[in-house]
């Protein structure tokens, strides 16, 4: 099987980038094995001084950005200025250099010592296999002590990037190890998606989160950039299989927000921020909640400012960049303690939740006006409500809306996606309205938060729901629905335009 078959086969949804480091010593064969991925030719191959980067299979599902740097010993200590954000690295090794496998040794157990590179997969490919004195995968796995790595998965292979033997196989380990599941259980996942999908047939109503839900979480809220191919989808669902939809987010609304990073042209989905406290339906129809006064929102403000201020510590500078950092919403706070990649120690994070413990009461002593709230990755800081002083949750908000818009969610199907535990709230509110019509697919693999799911829709008889791994796999399932005859009749919107041609 090729690569271009392998990486169909993979069937990873919408434009996924996979970013594989290829480094080894020099005339190893490591810009052989690029141009064979790439179909270049290869019959004039000259040394890399610098680097090599190619985008392999870019029309396919999935795209392999592969850095190729030189091998030379004058170049390896720029080695590390390629390490970020690095999903797999391939080390090629000579296998028909005997002489120097102790020095590629050294410079493999460098490169696995290196943190950023930290339980990141390793393909060991082991080339010119198709010379009579190569040495065996097999012994060149004894020789680097590779069975001693327990940090990390890693995989040898015998290749030939004259002949392009085993090449492919390499490249398909790579690809796997890539991917948080399997191969298989990411296409049951899609398929039970899809199922739910075509068994709504369509839709009235769509309420889904953002981060984690449609798209993965990044280190860095201003770099959050929603993918174009997320915002492709996300519109083309709207179009063919539902009619009002929504994103709703903890995120702000603007500065920087929602509205900032999101790529989904306007007109297709209504953008519900802080919870759903402020709404962007279209530039000429905006609104938010009205309850909160400005002496309320003073208390808030006074918080910000002092958490801006521990943060400039050199002690907790670190939380600035970790995760989304500190965001000022409409209503409430948030400040990341951890990653998704659990990059922040449990110590660090208490201490932090301490400090801003500390400031909270001191900015409300009574504790009437501000509540504080520690999730997986952030601590949050909320408003009480005035109604009943309880924390503002995405249910109100889609209460907010429902109000505002006059939507009736008995009318027809409805479609809640989400991935924490701030979203169950919205998933209630729609039961209430509508049990039989609800159905949900959850981007989890915490099987606590599936048994909440579970167990909120058993209270309303409801079973149609669906659990997926990773965002991937929901935009797939979503990109699915979009390519079916629909048997609903839809009833479409007459224009301005549309009267004056009858």
């Amino acid at each position: 099987m090729g690569l271009l078959e392998i990486i169909k086969s993979f069937k990873s949804p919408g434009g996924k980038e996979i970013r594989i480091l290829l480094l080894g010593l020099d005339n190893a064969g490591k810009t052989t094995i690029l141009k064979q991925l790439s179909t270049e030719d290869i019959s004039n191959v000259t040394p890399t001084k610098g680097f090599n980067v190619k985008t392999v299979a870019a029309s396919g599902d999935i795209r392999l950005n592969v850095w190729d740097i030189g091998g030379q010993r004058a170049i390896r200590p720029f080695w590390s200025n390629y390490f970020e954000n690095t999903d797999a690295l391939i080390y090629v090794i000579d296998s028909n250099d005997k002489k120097r496998f102790d020095e590629t040794g050294v410079e493999l157990s460098e490169l696995l010592d290196e943190e950023k590179l930290k339980n990141v997969p390793v393909l060991i490919l082991a080339n010119k296999q198709d010379l009579a004195t190569a040495a065996k995968a097999s012994e060149i796995s004894v020789r680097l002590k590779l069975t001693e790595l327990r940090d990390r998965s890693w995989h040898v292979q015998a290749c030939s990037a004259l002949t392009n033997e085993g090449v492919s196989d390499g490249i398909n380990w790579t690809l796997i190890s890539s991917h948080p599941i399997s191969i298989d259980v990411y296409k049951k996942e899609v398929q039970n998606a899809v199922d739910l999908l075509y068994k709504a047939d369509h839709f009235h109503y769509f309420f889904t989160d953002r981060d984690g839900t449609l798209k993965s979480y990044s280190c860095s809220y201003p770099s959050s950039i929603q993918p174009a191919y997320s915002g492709v989808i996300q519109a083309q669902f709207a179009r063919r299989c539902a009619q009002t939809c929504c994103i709703l987010t903890t995120a702000p609304l603007m500065h920087i927000g929602v509205l900032d990073v999101s790529t989904i042209p306007f007109g297709h989905y209504y953008m519900g921020a802080s919870a759903g406290r402020e709404w962007f339906i279209d530039p000429t129809n905006k609104f938010k909640d009205t309850s909160i006064s400005e002496a309320v929102l003073s208390l808030l403000d006074q918080a910000f400012a002092k958490i801006s201020h521990l943060l400039e510590l050199k002690e907790f500078r670190m939380f600035t960049w970790v995760g989304s950092g500190l965001q000022k919403h409409y209503g409430h706070l948030t400040i990341a303690h951890q990653d998704v990649y659990k990059s922040v120690s449990d110590e660090m994070s208490k201490r932090l939740y301490e400090e801003i413990e500390k400031i909270i009461k001191e900015v409300d002593p009574t504790g009437v006006t501000l509540q504080l709230s520690l999730v997986d990755l952030d601590i949050k800081v909320y408003l009480k409500t005035k109604i009943d002083g309880q924390i503002f949750d995405k249910g109100d908000g889609l209460r907010m809306l429902c109000e505002k818009m006059k939507c009736d969610l008995k009318d027809g199907n409805v479609l809640v996606c989400g991935d924490s535990s701030t979203d169950l709230p919205m998933l209630q509110e729609c039961l209430d309205r509508n049990a039989e019509g609800v159905y949900t697919i959850w981007v989890t693999t915490n099987d606590s938060l599936k048994q909440k799911v579970r167990e909120l829709c058993a209270k309303y008889k409801n079973d149609q729901i669906a659990f997926v791994s990773c965002p991937e796999v929901l935009l797939g399932a979503m990109a699915q629905a979009t390519i079916r005859e629909i048997s609903i009749n839809r009833t479409r919107k007459i224009s301005t335009r549309d009267v004056l041609a009858i």
